[in-house]
């Protein structure tokens, strides 16, 4: 048989071997892992394959039995901008399955510390964001880090499925800030592309953690908003990548519709007191629940694409008849009290474009 090729060595691994009551043990192994290298060392087990994945994808032996989903470039990305930005920054260990290509080679002094030889691909279980924000900050800047890694050996493919699902049932317990800052729900990953997106019309303008003067919102308040503007059946298997694009392209065209509204940015900027609801938490309540009635309509899950020719129009029809001044129709409402109040309203306008004629048109259409 011949003799495997090494692809890399660990140096400074530290095996670590536990036991139970039972008597039956489990050795890992600690160690760092280059991102230079971590491209070519790893593979994510998918259950289906991703689009222009940055890392290895494989849906797995030997009939597909990959069980994560694809991987998404911009959390990658995300991550990426993160570590450029905190050099020092104190990152989990990503947790990987040696799938019989990674092999310790013990120290002769003492048998807990050696090598790891690599000779193929070790299965990412746990942490494929973090590789890929490391893999991508070294392919565009080439700034290379240490990715502190742990190392399973042995795991059958259910074990390492079972792996999987205990470490992300307990993701829950991990700190929020900085759950928020690895992105590791679709909401979070949504609102840090709303506020770092050169496109985004809230671009600079949502606090994480310090709220400054330009800041309209805190980013809590964005990817609750976020959960709730794709909380439609519409929108059940639509991507993050797609997420992210549709949410721009909604503010933006909220924008457009309301030019006067959406100067209460300009008036923040120079310290003047704000004169609509509309950039307050308020608006943003009222058009992430209208969403369902403007956005997922226009939405086609087949081709995943909008129709926004059809969201401008419904935007046009509501804007004569919805008054986002303080002292207007909705004064004194603010918050989720104020935010379900104008949905309603839109909702009335967008129920009597479909159905003219109503008894109560009169006193819905009414200028206020």
């Amino acid at each position: 048989m011949a003799e495997r090729r090494v692809l890399a060595s660990l140096e400074s691994v530290v095996k670590r071997t536990q036991r139970n009551a039972d008597g039956q043990e489990l050795s890992i192994y600690l160690g760092q892992m280059s991102s230079d290298v971590a491209k070519q060392l790893t593979f994510v087990p998918v259950f289906e394959s991703g689009n222009k994945p940055l890392l290895t994808e494989r849906l797995g032996p030997p009939d597909g039995e990959g069980y994560q989903r694809p991987g998404s470039r911009i959390r990658m990305n995300q991550f990426a901008k993160y570590l450029r930005e905190h050099s020092l920054a104190v990152v989990p260990p990503v947790v990987v399955s040696g799938r019989d290509q990674w092999e310790f080679e013990p120290s002769v002094e003492n048998g807990d510390y050696g090598v790891l030889h690599c000779f193929g691909e070790a299965a990412i279980i746990d942490g494929q964001h973090r590789v890929g924000g490391f893999v991508s900050l070294y392919e565009s800047d080439e700034d290379m880090r240490s990715i502190e890694l742990t190392m399973v050996p042995n795991l059958s493919l259910e074990e390492e499925k079972n792996l999987f699902m205990d470490i992300n049932d307990n993701q829950k317990n991990v700190v929020a800030g900085l759950r928020a800052v690895l992105a590791e729900n679709d909401e979070s990953s949504v609102g840090r592309a709303l506020l770092d997106r050169d496109d985004s019309p809230f671009c600079g303008r949502i606090a994480i953690a310090l709220r400054k003067p330009q800041h309209l919102f805190k980013m809590n308040t964005i990817t609750k908003n976020v959960a709730r503007t794709f909380a439609h059946g519409a929108f059940d298997d639509a991507r993050l990548d797609d997420k992210v694009e549709m949410m721009i392209d909604y503010c933006t065209r909220i924008a457009d519709a309301f030019p006067d509204e959406w100067a209460d940015a300009e008036r923040k900027d120079r310290k003047e007191a704000m004169e609509f609801k509309l950039l307050e938490a308020t608006g943003v309540i009222a058009f992430s629940h209208a969403a369902g009635d403007l956005l997922a309509p226009a939405y086609e899950p087949i081709t995943r694409t909008v129709n926004w020719d059809q969201v401008e129009d419904n935007l046009r029809r509501i804007v004569p008849t919805l008054n986002l001044r303080k002292d207007g129709q909705f004064e004194g409402l603010t918050g989720e009290v104020g935010g379900g109040k104008i949905h309603r309203r839109i909702q009335q306008v967008l129920a009597l474009a479909r159905y003219p004629g109503g008894d109560d048109e009169d006193e819905i259409l009414e200028e206020d």
